[in-house]
């Protein structure tokens, strides 16, 4: 019987997708051996050991939140699958409060990541943001340790039933989510035929493609502070909404085209906002 090592990151959050992947891959692979493994380090945008463990063979299959994945993947690594995506929106817990408007003067506002402190301070200067790099339970756990606010992925809350706790799911026009927020993917080695067909069962193609567009508009912009999402229409038609956050402005543009075309539409919405980050200095 052929095996295949699933592996996911710390945390409660990554474990649940991780036994989820595993449900799902015993389900439709029921001759295949299938064991999960929790890859110690959590992970990010600039050192991962789950990817590492993927690289040198530990695991076969690793299931990764894409808005915690680099946008650009080693040539030996692909990515199989996208499950079918969840909200890819981020919301706002603010004990009841209906909005950023409802706020106290000052509100400490806790966010998890580098981007969302920027895209929020350039949206709401008059509030005092705090990076806490930490999983999404975490972060809510900051309201009951003085934070008036915290914002935090909307399907992770979900995910780990905390759905309540979120009072306000932002719109993404005003607050643009991390690319890939709310995807879970699938990597493998790109050697490793066995691992890509298993994982490609779980394939959710109009997932997939949203996510190519909104990783490849992040890579097109290094170093940037970078928001992305996008929508596929049932008859093919990707939207992308892009944004990048630069001190107080924050630049938007967007852009359709065939979901078939998704990476080649992102570069070129990518180019746009280039040009209007070109156009500041």
């Amino acid at each position: 019987m052929a095996r295949i090592v699933l592996g996911n990151r710390e945390g409660l959050l990554a474990i649940r997708h991780g036994r989820n992947v595993l449900e799902l891959l015993t389900e439709e692979w029921p001759d295949l051996h299938l064991t999960l493994r929790t890859q110690a380090g959590t992970g990010g945008l600039d050192s991962d050991p789950l990817l590492e463990a993927l690289r040198r063979g530990a695991v076969g299959i690793a299931a990764v939140q894409l808005d915690a994945l680099a946008p650009t993947l080693p040539e030996d690594v692909r990515l199989a699958a996208v499950l079918r995506r969840a909200d890819p929106r981020s919301g706002l817990a603010a004990k009841g409060r209906a909005g950023f408007a409802a706020l106290p003067p000052r509100a400490r506002v806790v966010v998890g990541s580098q981007r969302d402190a920027a895209f929020l301070s350039a949206s709401h200067p008059d509030l005092t943001v705090q990076i806490e790099a930490a999983s999404p339970d975490a972060l809510l756990a900051q309201l009951s340790a003085g934070a008036d606010a915290v914002i935090v992925s909307a399907a992770a809350a979900a995910t780990l039933d905390l759905r309540s706790a979120v009072d306000v799911v932002l719109d993404e026009t005003a607050f643009t989510p991390p690319p890939g927020q709310g995807a879970l993917g699938l990597l493998v080695r790109a050697d490793d035929d066995l691992a890509f067909e298993t994982a490609y069962s779980l394939q959710h193609r109009p997932s997939y493609d949203r996510v190519r567009a909104e990783r490849a508009f992040a890579a097109a912009l290094p170093g940037r502070q970078v928001g992305a999402v996008a929508g596929v229409t049932e008859d093919g038609e990707l939207t992308l909404l892009g944004a990048v956050a630069v001190g107080p402005t924050i630049l938007q543009a967007s852009l359709s085209g065939e979901a078939r075309e998704a990476e080649v539409l992102a570069r070129e919405l990518a180019q746009d906002v280039a040009e209007q980050l070109a156009a500041l200095t």
